[in-house]
């Protein structure tokens, strides 16, 4: 713009302008990544459930507490499944050990809840199942918390059984294999917490379904699109669509 002035003459203004944003990332990009962010966070709660799930498989055969009794010093072994051949272990008790038997099946619900919620999530990592839904974590958290649930009724009735077993005949000490078992219980609860808050995120900010991918419509000479015809005339044949192209000219006119 040009400014007239009396003593230079002609003085150029600058009209300061917006800054427009020309790098903007496309919806279509956004919502590519934002698919990535939910699948890399259900991800992340699968593995720690992975992991919890290794290390009970791999605990559950071993010696939980070390039973010293008071008499002559003895050192006893148990654990969940494991068997003691001496006349003082749960085996040879007088008492069936109920309490027992409940944290086995415990036990063995909290590591099927755990298989099933694997289960859904390696399933939905096929390419034939397309885009994902939002209930798949709302599951997942649901099985996660039940699998804590049950692992954490299993180890609080394991450690009623000792202390009423063995609180007048043996001390009791538990092992390391007992307190990784714990460790994998807050593992599933923090597995399940990472599902629900991926489910309530997909909740609040759903997919942006302006973002389809629409294709375009060619002509026959693949010259670019085709003649778009109205919904109007959709139906009617081509004398009347010609006979309201004319009526349009002379209306034009």
């Amino acid at each position: 713009m040009c400014v007239l002035s009396s003593a230079m003459g002609c003085k150029h203004l600058v009209v300061p302008t917006l800054p427009t944003n020309k790098h903007s990332m496309p919806a279509q990009k956004r919502q590519q990544y934002v698919d990535q962010a939910y699948t890399y966070t259900r991800m992340f709660g699968g593995s720690l459930s992975g992991f919890s799930l290794l290390v009970l498989i791999c605990t559950s055969p071993l010696s939980w507490v070390q039973f010293l009794v008071t008499n002559n010093g003895l050192e006893l072994n148990a654990g969940l499944w494991t068997l003691c051949n001496h006349e003082l272990c749960w085996s040879h008790a007088p008492k069936p050990p109920y309490y027992l038997q409940y944290s086995r099946a415990l036990f063995i619900i909290s590591i099927l809840c755990m298989l099933t919620g694997l289960a859904l999530l390696l399933s939905s990592c096929r390419p034939a199942e397309g885009t994902v839904s939002s209930k798949l974590d709302l599951k997942v958290s649901i099985l996660n918390f039940c699998s804590a649930v049950c692992l954490l009724l299993c180890l609080n009735l394991f450690l009623a059984q000792v202390e009423w077993y063995t609180k007048s005949t043996m001390d009791s000490e538990f092992l390391w294999a007992y307190y990784l078992n714990w460790c994998s219980d807050i593992l599933y609860i923090c597995a399940g917490i990472i599902s629900f808050l991926n489910y309530i995120t997909f909740q609040s900010h759903p997919p942006d379904e302006s973002v389809s991918t629409i294709p375009p419509q060619k002509s026959r000479l693949s010259f670019g699109p085709g003649p778009t015809i109205p919904p109007a005339t959709a139906g009617k044949s081509s004398s009347e669509v010609e006979l309201l192209s004319l009526r349009e000219k002379k209306q034009a006119v």
